[in-house]
């Protein structure tokens, strides 16, 4: 199964992704530590993770960079809360690494909106999904 990295300091929101991905059927591990997200994302090697560009000790953007210098593939979700400046600059930064463009996804969000995100991210068919 295809694998999710979800990286937030909001504990309710990386609960309420795991639990729309489950019903993907995705193997999927939060982090709500920004320090260790690099450490699990290598160690865990997703096929997509989903970042939150706002967090203490380190943001989105820190995170995506040390992600993509690791060279392991993976798609990335950006997730904000303020607008699209974080989300612009983060677009610069994968596009610096030849990295493909960040697909960008507002909170508040709707679950049909992460399913259809997911799904398309991952290239997942509209099976079933409760």
């Amino acid at each position: 199964s295809k694998k999710l990295l979800v990286v937030d300091d909001q504990a309710g929101i990386g609960a309420v992704i795991a639990r729309v991905a489950a019903t993907l059927e995705l193997d999927t591990r939060v982090v709500q530590e920004p320090l260790k997200a690099t450490e699990v994302f290598i160690d865990f090697a997703p096929d997509a993770v989903l970042l939150d560009m706002i967090m203490p000790e380190k943001d989105g953007i820190e995170l995506l960079e040390e992600m993509l210098l690791t060279g392991l593939p993976a798609k990335f979700i950006l997730m904000s809360g303020y607008g699209d400046a974080y989300l612009r600059l983060a677009e610069g930064v994968a596009a610096f690494h030849g990295a493909d463009r960040p697909v960008a996804l507002h909170k508040p969000f709707r679950r049909a909106e992460l399913v259809g995100l997911l799904r398309e991210t991952l290239s997942i068919s509209a099976g079933p999904s409760a």
